[in-house]
């Protein structure tokens, strides 16, 4: 997978980059690397990955979402600090469109949800 980072926001050190990967497949990953105080507040976890990944016949439902939300691409989605992977699984499921989900923690290893 080909991947970039797409944005990074620095707060009371709290740090949130999001990344946009492209698999040779055609799937897209998502993920949100999550750290800081509010990490563990928020997740038991000094840090936390979430990663979002739809199949390649999803991605095209998956940009219609996201046009649909307002934004012009899935990195301008990525890139508003008001949105995060939990935000764009809401809007998914609204619409019923598959996706997998895993989180990483630092303390508690891989959950996988498909």
């Amino acid at each position: 997978m080909q991947g970039c980072e797409v944005a990074r926001f620095e707060h009371a050190g709290d740090v949130r980059i999001m990344t946009l990967l492209e698999g040779e497949d055609g799937s897209i990953e998502l993920r949100e690397d999550l750290r800081g105080p509010s990490t563990l507040v928020a997740y038991g976890e000094d840090e936390m990955s979430l990663r979002v990944t739809f199949a390649p016949d999803a991605v095209p439902t998956l940009l219609a979402v996201v046009g649909q939300s307002g934004k012009g691409s899935l990195a301008d989605y990525l890139a508003d600090e008001g949105n995060g992977l939990v935000d764009l699984m809401d809007l998914c499921d609204a619409r019923e469109l598959r996706y997998s989900f895993a989180s990483v923690g630092s303390q508690s290893g891989i959950s996988i949800r498909r």
